[in-house]
């Protein structure tokens, strides 16, 4: 049985494109997974905290203060839970949202989901992501500046294996739909081979 856990990140609930697009795969998802299990994490409803000394001090003591790191271990729970991840992301001047370069703060933690300091190894291995992106220029770089640091961050943690989708030059309106319609597809793609591959195994 499959486990997703869904990240949402834009501070727009309503008519957002990455959001949207979130939805779809989504119900593509389901489709392809009626008993699987779906985690559900906005950042943006219950805003991610900025991390402190404090936070950082029990992150690293070996008798932390659980206070401040009940939410780091439920946040890394559930990335332990899950063996999918989906991230939607939109472009806030020219960087990922506060609240999610907040979140993974508080998730890319030393002997939890990382080990080492020299060569860091990721701890979480053996999972799926999916990353939705949104942003109103074009871009021409093979990953956009969004999936560019969001690859790091997972890669840090031992999540390579990463599906792209990603919305750019929502700027002009008449091209959107298209657009959507085209990662609608890679989607179905996506979704379709890691189907087969799970179940071939």
């Amino acid at each position: 049985m499959n486990t997703l856990l869904r990240i949402d990140s834009s501070l727009r609930t309503e008519g957002s494109y990455s959001r949207t697009l979130g939805d779809y795969f989504i119900r593509q998802w389901q489709t392809k997974n009626p008993e699987g299990i779906m985690i559900e994490r906005d950042v943006t409803r219950k805003l991610m905290p900025h991390i402190t000394q404090e936070t950082v001090d029990a992150f690293f003591s070996e008798i932390p203060d659980s206070e401040n790191i009940e939410l780091s271990d439920e946040l890394i729970n559930e990335l332990y839970q899950c063996n999918e991840i989906l991230i939607t992301c939109p472009m806030y001047n020219y960087g990922i949202p506060s609240s999610l370069k907040a979140y993974f703060d508080l998730v890319i933690r030393t002997k939890k989901t990382f080990a080492g300091s020299s060569i860091p190894k990721g701890l979480l291995a053996n999972k799926k992501a999916y990353i939705i992106s949104s942003m109103g220029g074009i871009s021409t770089e093979t990953l956009n500046p969004l999936e560019n640091h969001l690859t790091q961050l997972l890669s840090l943690m031992g999540i390579t294996e990463i599906s792209y989708f990603p919305l750019d030059g929502t700027v002009d309106q008449s091209r959107t739909g298209e657009k959507i319609l085209i990662q609608q597809s890679e989607i179905l793609k996506q979704l379709n081979a890691y189907a087969t591959d799970t179940t071939s195994h």
